[in-house]
């Protein structure tokens, strides 16, 4: 919501235009859908999540639209949200299934994937098979010796198979017929050869979480360090792959890089955006801008504030959504900046807003 003037909220006090005033939240139910979602986790031992939808030509969010659509919640807490020939996939790690929905307008028309799904966290999919990075039953939260791939047939909406791979799977994305993956517990990125689902290994300085693709095609791989897998802070930022010999170049540390690595490009691909946070207790957050023609790192955060959760950047118009969430109890919030770190709109989400999906 745009900057509110004080004697349009005196207004809004007075008893007789109080229900005027109300009726600009949108706390009511609603079934509008726009472009965007907002996927609020929620808390893992408490609330489920809920999935909001922001109007940017209005500046308007609507809440817990999935509920208001299908008439009954998500019922668990979905990591991530991915859109895959107009269907959207919620994967959730606490809820041990993956729900399916029309991403034009939410509606679940098919039954959750649950068959050989645990704690799934993201997914990428080429044609009409997907992969989904899956943690299993975890007994060591430093091993992640029961993790794996899942591959699904979209068709069936059924897992095909589990491609073995220890180390808690994280981020994944697929390039010359090679599925990559990133790591909770190993300083390793994954390649599956999706010929024969044969693995090998790239040894990068630190745990590399989420990919995103330049101009050129190459890979950049954030790489962080975790409370139960540390790394020197000098072996944390971001790291080129190329995607065809496998091998890694250009390096460029950022040291208050948060631990869970996210990422974003600019529409033209030549600008990476990287969300750094402060080590707990910490609030401290900070969005900062990588040059991808020269490789080099902007001297200041473009963008700063607290409680950063997570972060995206509108394929279109290059806006750079940032997702706030002071605890797992109250509500977040999102904020929206143009590309040189101006704010446009701060609208509020529902608890711990985390995944910022955009649906071109």
């Amino acid at each position: 919501m745009r900057n509110i003037k004080l004697s349009i909220i005196i207004f809004c006090l007075i008893p007789v235009l109080f229900i005027a005033c109300e009726s600009d939240d949108n706390t009511s139910p609603s079934t509008t859908v726009s472009d965007i979602y907002i996927v609020n986790y929620g808390s893992f031992s408490g609330s489920k999540t809920t999935i909001s939808s922001y109007d940017e030509e209005n500046d308007t969010i609507y809440h817990d639209i999935y509920k208001n659509i299908n008439n009954v919640g998500i019922g668990s807490n979905v990591q991530s949200m991915s859109i895959h020939n107009n269907m959207a996939y919620m994967m959730s790690n606490n809820g041990d299934k993956i729900d399916i929905a029309n991403s034009s307008n939410l509606e679940a028309s098919v039954s959750p994937i649950a068959a050989e799904i645990t704690k799934p966290r993201y997914f990428a999919a080429t044609n009409n098979t997907a992969y989904v990075s899956c943690w299993g039953d975890v007994v060591d939260w430093a091993v992640y010796a029961n993790s794996y791939i899942a591959r699904i047939n979209l068709s069936s909406n059924e897992v095909s198979k589990k491609i073995t791979l220890p180390g808690g799977p994280e981020g994944v994305i697929i390039r010359n017929n090679k599925l990559f993956a990133g790591s909770t517990a190993k300083n390793q990125i994954s390649v599956v050869n999706l010929d024969n689902d044969s693995i090998s290994y790239i040894d990068v300085p630190a745990l590399p979480k989420h990919f995103e693709t330049d101009s050129e095609g190459n890979l950049w791989v954030s790489l962080v360090s975790e409370f139960s897998v540390s790394f020197d802070s000098t072996k944390l930022g971001v790291i080129m792959l190329n995607p065809e010999s496998n091998t890694t170049s250009n390096f460029i540390n950022i040291q208050g890089i948060g631990s869970n690595g996210y990422l974003a490009t600019s529409p033209d691909k030549k600008n990476l955006y990287v969300m750094g946070n402060e080590s707990w207790p910490g609030t401290a957050s900070f969005i900062t801008a990588i040059d991808l023609t020269t490789n080099m790192l902007a001297s200041e955060p473009l963008i700063e504030g607290e409680n950063y959760y997570g972060m995206g950047c509108h394929p279109e118009n290059g806006d750079i959504y940032v997702l706030i969430s002071p605890g797992t109890d109250v509500n977040g919030s999102l904020e929206v900046y143009n590309n040189q770190g101006e704010l446009l709109d701060t609208q509020q989400t529902g608890i711990a807003p985390q995944n910022v999906v955009f649906k071109q």
